[in-house]
């Protein structure tokens, strides 16, 4: 493979194409998988290719045993790559106001289940009522790093504060601790739960929560546990009509508590708070449209603390 011309107006002569061609090449599983998903042409992408191998000397990708593997450079370039076209696109979609009823942008959130399910739940529609035509995208991020999610295209990322990563801008939102929840006409419980009602009770849970450290696990090891889901969603559907008690988190749980026959109750131990963070890359931080987001944001939660506080308060 001849060494290409790597002088400055060389560089400055790429097609930009083939930086996506090249992100497309390093993450798909194949040529052709790589094509469709920039909607290039079989030829097109092996011309691409070429190019991108000529470009950098170097194979790219290569099949030892017939099986497909990105040579050291292009594992180095691959993180590289996706980056840059994350800062492309911010540079060219790059705003200095941010009009709601004329914004057509797509925000990307990512949250855990039970977040998640507040932003859909109460922040979004308020956001859509707005800005009629904006699309808002909310995901899970599993086990994915921020900076993966942010590299992703991820606009915003709601965590609890042991997943806060300090690389990037946070703002606390709201402390969320647990509480417990029952039908409203549960046979013995009412308005308030002993600990020895809580520990004989029958439990429902969700097979994935994470519950802050603390002696609040204790209790919870005890819990005599005869229903688990996979999701926050389906807890209010177990526990109507039952003697059950499920237990999560108290943000959530009051979530339901609006919608359902249900009632939150103040847990008969000691519970550990813990604090909820936005997160977002850098270059976020000043852009109006990232500002008005947030705003939309802190109403939704800066009204849920009030709220939160006067149950407890009552409880």
């Amino acid at each position: 493979m001849n060494r290409s011309d790597s002088s400055p107006g060389s560089l400055r002569r790429i097609n930009l194409n083939l930086l996506y061609a090249l992100d497309a090449i390093l993450n798909a599983s194949s040529l052709t998988e790589a094509g469709r998903q920039i909607r290039l042409s079989q030829p097109a992408m092996s011309v691409a290719f070429r190019k991108l191998r000529d470009q950098f000397n170097d194979e790219l990708i290569v099949y030892p045993s017939g099986e497909r593997m990105l040579t050291p450079l292009a594992e180095k370039l691959r993180p590289r790559v996706k980056k840059l076209l994350a800062q492309l696109d911010e540079t060219f979609g790059l705003q200095l106001d941010f009009d709601p009823r004329t914004s057509r942008k797509t925000f990307h959130l990512s949250a855990p289940e039970n977040l998640a399910t507040m932003l859909l739940g109460r922040v979004v529609p308020t956001m859509l009522s707005e800005a009629q035509n904006i699309r808002v995208v909310v995901s899970s991020p599993g086990n994915t790093k921020q900076s993966e999610l942010f590299e992703g295209g991820a606009d915003l990322v709601i965590v609890p504060h042991s997943l806060l990563d300090p690389r990037f801008p946070a703002t606390e939102l709201m402390k969320d601790g647990l509480s417990c929840m029952v039908w409203d006409r549960h046979p013995t419980i009412q308005s308030t739960i002993t600990l020895e009602q809580y520990l004989d009770a029958r439990h429902a849970s969700v097979s994935e929560a994470v519950y802050a450290a603390g002696p609040q696990n204790e209790i919870l090891s005890q819990r005599n546990i005869v229903a688990m889901t996979g999701r926050y969603g389906t807890l209010p559907g177990l526990i109507i009509g039952t003697d059950l008690v499920a237990t999560g988190s108290g943000w959530v749980l009051q979530y339901y508590a609006s919608m359902f026959p249900v009632r939150v109750l103040k847990l008969p131990f000691p519970v550990e708070l813990e604090s909820v963070f936005a997160q977002w890359p850098d270059h976020r931080t000043n852009d109006p449209a990232h500002r008005w987001l947030m705003t939309h944001i802190d109403s939704f939660t800066a009204t849920h603390r009030r709220a939160h506080k006067s149950t407890h308060k009552k409880t």
